[in-house]
């Protein structure tokens, strides 16, 4: 019996498996769907969207395993959907590997061995075949994904899925689209209809376009409603509507290339043309006057083994020699004259430094402020003026060459040569060409004219060079070759589409064409990245600039066509004011959220104003950033409040509400909870989507850690009252409930859920009680909300998830483990052990380990960890512990690292002698040896499970050693 008035998403989400496609899909980078139609900030995976709209439009049955399984199956998360995707084969040894030792009788030589395996003659490909899904079928979920597509480029399931399907969803369709059609009218009565008022990048209303929703999306700010249209309009066109808009994009590129070849500033005397140019800073040393070229590194290329080295002019400054195929000692003389050391200038020519802040001449205030000593830029400037102290100076060019090799075939090199009076000449043609044309351009929106607003990451650019206007970030080159894009974009285009495919390529060769543009020295990269490496505006000393000869990377973009739904609406409005009815909202708001996503994109909006009010009339063309929601404390709590109170109104009873944000800490909890119970909504249930990826620079040792909530809401219809001391009781009953819930569930041989997502549910369970009623007596949500969130005062409601928290963590006692050993082990200690039991199930998320660490309030925990990387976290072992940290803090001195430590001894002689012996000295006094016995047996028990498991090699031998030491304790005093 099938229940529409509760979904799959309230009652179970297998986490794990979607977490793991979602992980699939972002590291895929460039190769995601949507990011090749430009730049936006934490788009969420498409697999977690479309996996969030089936959990809410299907069903429940009273068979939730096969609930499970038909979920699994539409999203090809089940073992037959794996196969489906598969798309590289294994190899001979690994298909050797995997099977039975009859098997390989049967199918290879009998010379065969691992590492090299020979099939036995006659094997047909059939059997080769066969062999393939055989070993295939034996690999983890993780091995698999290595050999599969991902979902979303599966076309469709085979019939006997979709009967299936039909079956048990009492449905009668062929396709993901008729499946959400049927179900949407089953819940609702028609097609359902699926919102987000925070569009951003624009996976979630794509996503549900694709597959089959009827879609309204909206945001703020217009970069974002036009990735969002684009992305639905274009990489939803059809194939001869694409093919129009490739011939387009040929067409302007054409054109600029023109204009370029016939301005001569490109070309050099010997007609190679270039396609980089390599710009610094300079500066007068104001200690012996010297202008001195500015670079934190002047080293060009490492592949290419090129180098600048500032030779004195021997009279005012530097000129600056490019040597290619450099030696050893020329890179050891190029960094000796690096000029940026460590927030100084270093003058290679007096040998002094001088801080950064006086060379800008720098001040403060009388009530302390640090006044910049720069000189702000007028909006007539576009170069620096005489008096500027940062000057800058063109210090290498890189052509390009074509040659025939001695096979007669054409190739190319790239040559790095120093700038000479014909490279000068085309720098002062270049501001000439653009100085006839600045002010018209700037009249007609071909460059931009706006000023810079003052803001978090604005300020930057501003006080670090004086740019006051967006113009001012880009040189004469950059803005005379982007200005003539928009030119032709703007007289060439003859419909919407093409209007906005041009703003595509206008924004991403701004991206990754400006000043703020790094150059990468790397050996097989020797480029410039883009501007928005990072989620700032960060003013460089030196950079640099691509020749048109690469703007091919980014203009042309590569666009494969999806089949979307054609009833879509897309807006830029301000959340709290629109109007339009929706069954289903999914949002991922800017909660919490260091994104200043109006002032980033006002980098963008610069270039684009004159094109979009051509495209979209309709629509306005600034961030609209006095109204975005950003920041914390109580204003940006009741601009919560309306929006989301907005979005209740307008959707059904019925209706559901999709919240994802990043999960911080309970505080972060208690306060979004508050938002949402204000804005008449109630929690339903929670899962926490875990993906990481490795990125250097940022923090937790180079790891990027995201951890996706889905906060599952409905309608608040309660006119209940409720009383806090009544409140304790029943959120244990939940939190129980929920965990024993997800354990039936969970599969046993590829567990679905770790501990912080128990953690999690302890969370939603506390969450879903608090939010059942109207009010509680004793709690003051406008109060709560006024607080800033660093207060150390802890709200109620903090209070009663930190004691659902508690409830969860006393629950879960580790499988094997007795009851009354886990109520007296320290936090640090129960710590360790469920650590370890995540390691047993293959988790290696650092994201898992920190929520359990959260959860037993654990914060020093970073060196009981042998690897803290992203996706390879793991726990050190006793022999990679040895004697370190041993009593030197509350984990150092407790019962489990001295048991760790008795293991250590045990190994290292080679015999349970002396580990036992280390153990009864340190506990013998007051015969506390004794009192422990059982619980040092406990924890030595637990350990010897990881002899025999196999992705736990590194403890086998420890594992060993803390069985045959079990015993000897278990038989001491006998």
């Amino acid at each position: 019996m099938l229940d529409y008035s509760r979904s799959f998403i309230e009652t179970q989400f297998p986490v794990s498996k979607v977490s793991k496609e979602s992980y699939k899909e972002r590291k895929a980078n460039l190769g995601q769907t949507l990011t090749g139609l430009g730049k936006w900030w934490g788009r969420k995976p498409l697999i977690l969207v479309r996996a969030t709209v089936l959990g809410v439009l299907l069903p429940v049955s009273d068979n939730p395993k096969k609930d499970r399984d038909i979920f699994l199956k539409l999203l090809t998360m089940d073992d037959e959907g794996l196969l489906l995707r598969k798309s590289k084969n294994l190899t001979t040894k690994e298909v050797f590997r995997l099977l039975t030792n009859r098997e390989r009788e049967k199918f290879f030589t009998a010379t065969s061995t691992d590492d090299k395996p020979t099939y036995k003659k006659g094997i047909t490909k059939a059997e080769k075949d066969n062999l393939q899904e055989l070993a295939f079928n034996r690999l983890s979920y993780d091995e698999k994904l290595t050999y599969c597509e991902r979902p979303e480029h599966i076309n469709n399931l085979p019939d006997n899925a979709w009967e299936e399907v039909n079956g048990h969803l009492e449905t009668s369709a062929s396709s993901i689209q008729e499946l959400i059609e049927q179900l949407g009218k089953k819940r609702y009565g028609h097609k359902p209809r699926i919102g987000d008022c925070f569009a951003g990048g624009g996976s979630i209303p794509f996503e549900s376009a694709r597959i089959g929703a009827n879609v309204y999306a909206s945001d703020l700010n217009p970069v974002a409603s036009l990735l969002t249209w684009c992305s639905l309009h274009i990489a939803g066109a059809l194939p001869e509507e694409l093919e129009q808009l490739r011939l387009f994009q040929e067409k302007v590129f054409d054109e600029v290339d023109k204009q370029v070849t016939e301005w001569k500033i490109e070309h050099n005397e010997e007609g190679q043309r270039a396609d980089a140019f390599l710009y610094c800073n300079e500066s007068l040393c104001p200690e012996c006057g010297y202008k001195v070229p500015l670079a934190p590194s002047w080293v060009i290329g490492r592949g290419s083994k090129t180098v600048a080295i500032l030779v004195d002019n021997e009279k005012d400054g530097f000129d600056i020699e490019i040597i290619q195929d450099a030696t050893k000692e020329d890179f050891k003389k190029s960094d000796s004259m690096v000029t940026i050391r460590s927030g100084r200038m270093f003058c290679p020519k007096c040998k002094k430094e001088t801080p950064i802040p006086v060379l800008r001449r720098d001040r403060k205030d009388a009530e302390g402020n640090t006044i910049s000593g720069l000189r702000k830029w007028k909006k007539v400037d576009f170069v620096p003026n005489a008096e500027d102290v940062y000057k800058e100076r063109l210090y290498c060019v890189r052509y390009v060459e074509e040659y025939a090799d001695e096979a007669g075939n054409t190739k190319t090199k790239r040559i790095y040569k120093t700038v000479n009076t014909g490279d000068l000449d085309r720098e002062e043609k270049v501001i000439s060409l653009l100085s006839e044309r600045f002010f018209e351009w700037q009249d007609k929106g071909y460059i931009p004219s706006n000023i810079i607003e003052e803001g978090y990451n604005t300020d930057q650019p501003i006080r670090e060079r004086g740019w006051q206007y967006w113009h001012q970030m880009f040189n004469p080159r950059q803005l005379l070759v982007h200005g003539l894009f928009v030119k032709k974009v703007d007289e060439l285009a003859k419909n919407q589409r093409e209007i906005a495919i041009g703003l595509l390529g206008l924004n991403k060769i701004t991206d990754w064409n400006s000043k703020l543009c790094i150059w990468n020295v790397g050996a097989g990269v020797e480029t410039s990245q883009n501007t928005f490496t990072n989620q700032a505006l960060n003013t460089l000393y030196n950079y640099g600039t691509r020749g048109l000869l690469k703007y091919d990377k980014n203009w042309f973009l590569d666009i494969k066509r999806y089949t979307v739904s054609p009833e879509t609406n897309v807006d830029v409005c301000d959340a709290r004011s629109l109007y339009v009815q929706n069954d289903i909202w999914i949002t991922d708001p800017p909660y919490a959220d260091a994104v200043n996503y109006h002032e980033l994109t006002e980098f963008f909006l610069a270039w684009d104003k004159r094109l979009i009010q051509k495209a979209f009339p309709n629509w306005y063309t600034d961030s609209k950033r006095v109204l975005a929601v950003k920041g914390t404390g109580e204003s940006f709590n009741t601009s919560m409040i309306e929006i989301y109170k907005n979005l209740a109104n307008n959707m059904p009873d019925n209706g559901t509400q999709v919240v994802m944000f990043t999960h911080q800490d309970v505080k972060v909890w208690a306060e979004l909870a508050m938002i949402l119970w204000s804005s008449g909504l109630r929690v339903i249930s929670a899962w926490n989507i875990a993906t990481e990826t490795e990125s250097g620079g940022l923090k937790n040792g180079g790891n990027y850690v995201k951890g996706t909530v889905l906060l599952v809401l409905k309608k608040q219809t309660s006119t209940d009252i409720a009383f806090q001391d009544e409140l304790y009781r029943k959120i244990k009953k939940e939190v129980q409930f929920q965990i024993d819930s997800m354990r039936d569930l969970d599969d046993k041989e590829d567990p679905n859920f770790t501990d912080a997502d128990y953690l999690l549910a302890s969370y939603a369970s506390s969450l879903k009680v608090l939010t059942a009623y109207k009010d509680i007596e004793g709690i003051d949500v406008q109060y709560e909300l006024s607080k800033p969130r660093n207060s150390n005062e802890e709200s109620p409601i903090e209070a009663l998830i930190n004691k659902a928290v508690k409830i969860a963590y006393d629950y879960l006692i580790p499988e094997g483990v007795d009851s009354l050993v886990w109520r007296d082990l320290l936090p640090e200690e129960r710590f360790f052990i469920r650590g370890l039991e995540l390691e047993m199930g293959n988790v290696h998320q650092i994201s898992a380990y920190q929520e359990l660490a959260r959860g037993f309030g654990v914060g020093d925990y970073q060196d009981m960890f042998e690897n803290f990387r992203a996706n390879t976290v793991r726990l050190k072992t006793a022999s990679e512990y040895r004697a370190k940290g041993i009593d030197r803090d509350t984990f150092g001195s407790s019962l489990m690292r001295h048991v760790l430590m008795a293991i250590y001894q045990c190994v290292q002689a080679e015999s349970t002698a002396e580990g036992k012996n280390y153990l009864k000295a340190k506990y013998d006094q007051n015969n506390e040896y004794w009192d422990k016995r059982s619980a040092i047996m406990e924890i030595l028990g637990f350990i010897s499970r990881f002899e025999n498991i196999t992705h736990m090699e590194h403890w086998h031998q420890d594992a060993y050693y803390a069985r045959l030491l079990r015993e000897a304790v278990r038989n001491d005093g006998i």
